[in-house]
């Protein structure tokens, strides 16, 4: 076993947790899982240095350092702190890793809750970067909490990231994460706004990408994210559904510092549209309907 290590626990399994618990087996990392929905671990339980665990609990039971990767806040607290969620085995040497997008003020109550019932440690670590990046260990990951536990965790971190950034408490991570959200949600309407340009006006979109890379319009989502729209692949690498989440998450947050976010607010309302009236919980690469008139939602 790695390091002389015990297990690591990790709960949701979904397109991110799936990448990362192969890249943790890749590693030689053993790695006890649990999802609610059964069909998630289908694909890993023939794979060596994996075990199905039955509950969060168990993982507890079992573990000390604990992965945690589901889709919203209400599902991270539902895993911690259910009857038979990490809590209830949980003790003074378990660390759980929250990789998922939650609300920060919730995630520093979680923690403070975590830690007085139990004396067990919080960090939040919420990801960048997709699931290519998640199966490569290039991911960027956004750190808050105490930094005592944090240097304990940090080489499974390296071996997941290429990038980890310490940012203070807990809660910090989260807050980053907005952030990035801000930066990169806001930027799929503005390509698809682009995209939509350039094919009213016949231009020949798929050149776009290389003529614009080295100017001030060049960037990560022009290069991967643009040719996506182009061919109307909307295949999950993320879903709408997350996105609208992460977007209310940033609404919210922006009001109670009475900051103005019109750019976002606007983004959210593309998706709500687009989320109200698509019959698939597609990838946010599928924003591009609501900029073409042909493109069925």
């Amino acid at each position: 076993m790695r390091n002389n290590l015990k297990p690591l626990g990790f709960v949701g399994i979904g397109l991110m947790g799936n990448c990362l618990v192969k890249r943790l087996i890749e590693k030689e990392y053993t790695v006890n899982i649990y999802d609610k929905n059964k069909n998630n671990l289908k694909h890993l339980t023939n794979k060596k240095r994996i075990s199905l665990s039955t509950s969060p609990a168990k993982l507890s039971q079992d573990c000390e350092i604990i992965f945690i990767c589901v889709d919203k806040t209400e599902s991270v607290e539902d895993v911690v702190f259910k009857e038979s969620g990490i809590i209830k085995n949980a003790s003074k040497t378990t660390i759980l890793v929250d990789l998922s997008t939650t609300l920060a003020n919730k995630t520093v109550n979680f923690s403070n809750k975590l830690s007085t019932q139990k004396g067990a440690s919080w960090i939040d670590a919420p990801m960048s970067g997709g699931p290519d990046k998640a199966l490569d260990g290039s991911l960027a990951l956004m750190i808050g909490g105490e930094k005592r536990i944090v240097k304990k965790v940090s080489p499974i971190l390296k071996d997941i990231s290429s990038n980890f950034t310490y940012f203070g408490p807990t809660g910090s991570g989260q807050i980053v994460k907005m952030i990035n959200q801000i930066l990169v949600l806001n930027n799929y309407t503005i390509l698809a706004e682009a995209l939509s340009f350039a094919e009213a006006w016949e231009i020949d979109t798929k050149k776009i990408p290389d003529a614009l890379r080295d100017g001030h319009a060049g960037s990560n989502l022009l290069k991967h994210l643009f040719p996506r729209m182009i061919n109307r692949d909307f295949k999950p690498q993320g879903y709408t559904s997350q996105i609208l989440k992460d977007l209310t998450m940033v609404s919210e947050l922006g009001d109670k510092k009475n900051i103005p976010l019109p750019m976002t607010n606007l983004t959210k309302q593309l998706f709500t549209i687009l989320s109200e009236n698509s019959k698939e919980n597609l990838d946010g690469t599928s924003i591009i309907k609501l900029f073409k008139k042909d493109d069925k939602l």
